[in-house]
């Protein structure tokens, strides 16, 4: 074999390593996708959470000592910014879900909370809870959903 294919072969699997390395729970450098039953969520860099639910959810938000519903169903929603609640977005498509879908988090789980699997990035975690429910904190913020809910 000559010297200058064995160097082209080098180059060209050095390049392909960190790709296949990468896996596919990381598509975005600093960015981390993961699935929870039928919501796709991606964990960014900068601790900022946002979910695609698998089907429009009833938002509300626990103001004082009761629950406000807003009038519309939600079908993503985002913690983004420390001053902001949790909120619902309204982009076209599924912008935190990778074609072919999101990996699951008991495949790409950091820890294990009391009820299932958790998964821990950035400074923002979010985890699997009592009876399917799931949970994310982000930037001193967090949201619930269970029962085709979602509470910010």
């Amino acid at each position: 074999m000559k010297r200058s294919t064995r160097f082209a072969g080098a180059l060209a699997a050095a390049a392909v390593a960190p790709l296949i390395a990468a896996g596919n729970a990381h598509a975005d450098a600093g960015t981390v996708y993961f699935s929870a039953g039928s919501t796709n969520c991606a964990i960014f860099a900068d601790g900022s959470v946002g979910c695609d639910f698998g089907s429009p959810l009833h938002l509300s938000y626990y103001v004082g000592n009761t629950y406000v519903p807003v009038p519309v169903t939600v079908n993503e929603i985002v913690i983004d910014q420390p001053w902001l609640p949790a909120h619902p977005t309204f982009d076209p498509g599924t912008p935190y879900t990778l074609p072919g879908g999101n990996p699951r988090i008991y495949d790409v789980q950091t820890g294990s909370g009391q009820w299932g699997p958790s998964i821990e990035h950035a400074g923002s975690t979010c985890a699997v809870g009592f009876h399917g429910s799931f949970t994310c904190q982000a930037k001193g913020r967090g949201f619930s959903s269970y029962g085709g809910n979602v509470v910010g």
